[in-house]
């Protein structure tokens, strides 16, 4: 029994539209481009924050996990290849990070900084993955077009 739990392919362009724009909005809040911290109430505010971010990793959901136009084997395990390379990348990128702190004796410098590490890690992995699937996926494509 095959379960594929991969959404419609149209909803890759909605999240290759609304991942840009959540992390736009949500950067330029954070960086208080909008004026916002002269929102009254707060609570304004931190729901354009909330409102932002999850619109970001609701568009990376729907573009990592919609199906192609075609879907067969090929693409399964283009994948699986890209899921354990944006692994790999994670782990070398959390060994380099601690070996340089612990080398430094420098740490990350509160919770603010922990979490914003975390969520950097988290976008390293994710950004990975879409970027080593659609540039394989773009490179086998050209290269049947040209034969």
């Amino acid at each position: 029994m095959n379960k594929n739990f991969l959404l419609p392919s149209n909803f890759k362009k909605i999240g290759i539209i609304i991942t840009p724009l959540g992390f736009l909005v949500w950067c330029c809040t954070q960086l208080d481009w909008f004026g916002a911290s002269n929102i009254q109430p707060h609570i304004l505010k931190v729901t354009i924050l909330i409102v932002s971010f999850f619109s970001f990793l609701i568009g990376i959901f729907f573009t990592t996990f919609s199906k192609e136009k075609i879907e067969d084997e090929f693409i399964k395990s283009l994948r699986l290849h890209s899921f354990q390379i944006s692994a790999l990348v994670q782990l070398i990128f959390f060994l380099a990070s601690f070996t340089i702190m612990l080398i430094t004796n420098k740490d990350l410098g509160g919770d603010g900084a922990l979490a914003l590490f975390l969520l950097l890690s988290i976008m390293l992995f994710w950004f990975t993955y879409i970027i080593h699937f659609n540039a394989t996926l773009f490179q086998s494509k050209n290269k049947l077009n040209e034969e």
